[in-house]
């Protein structure tokens, strides 16, 4: 989970994060929006568009707003389903919308952990550095490899203790983020899956042409 250090640049500060992002997994383009990284809030908007979006236009898309009699190849097909068992059609449905939500956790589980890395980078390529009597941030940084350790800081053994304690109450406060993390991912989860198995089992032996006049009676 996101460890939040801060950087200078003459007079200038700025505040980063290492380590995997929550917020980028939760929020995605909002995060370098409110960062001013204009840059990275139209990469991850486009993304958010190719993954996330698609759900949510598929969940929200005004099916009864569209006249289907009016596009011949939908209707044929909506036509051929009306002999099929609904049940199937249901199931059909949701295994798309699983594996599409499966691709979109995949892919901002892979930008979340690593859009914190190539923002911290951004900024050091930029001038910005963690404040010379920073021992947090400078631990943080050298211990995730943004920074090396100087041979005066390896000779120096309360300098690299007291790196090590900063490190160690770091890694207990993020794990217990990440089990808030593992908590709601498993929440949503459940909030997803367990209506949708409910609503499978209530279905009955019915036709989708049955389930159709029984949803206009």
């Amino acid at each position: 989970m996101a460890i939040k250090i801060e950087l200078k640049k003459n007079e200038e500060k700025k505040n980063t994060f290492v380590d995997f992002s929550f917020t980028t997994f939760i929020w995605g383009a909002f995060v370098p929006m409110f960062r001013g990284d204009g840059k990275g809030f139209v990469k991850l908007l486009l993304i958010w568009l190719a993954t996330s979006g698609i759900l949510v236009l598929i969940d929200n898309f005004p099916y009864d707003s569209i006249d289907f009699d009016k596009i011949p190849t939908i209707k044929d097909f909506i036509i051929s389903l009306l002999d099929v068992k609904y049940k199937y059609i249901f199931l059909s449905y949701y295994l798309i919308i699983f594996l599409l939500a499966i691709i979109s956790f995949v892919v901002w589980f892979f930008i979340a952990k690593n859009y914190n890395r190539d923002y911290t980078n951004k900024l050091l390529n930029q001038g910005y550095m963690a404040a010379e009597d920073d021992d947090y941030a400078l631990a943080i940084l050298k211990k995730y490899g943004y920074l090396e350790y100087t041979n005066e800081e390896l000779r120096d053994n309360n300098k690299m203790e007291l790196y090590k304690n900063i490190i160690e109450t770091v890694k207990k406060d993020e794990k217990k983020k990440l089990y808030i993390f593992i908590t709601y991912i498993i929440v949503i989860i459940l909030f997803n899956v367990v209506p949708a198995v409910i609503a499978y089992t209530r279905i009955g032996d019915i036709t989708y042409l049955e389930f159709l006049q029984n949803l206009y009676k």
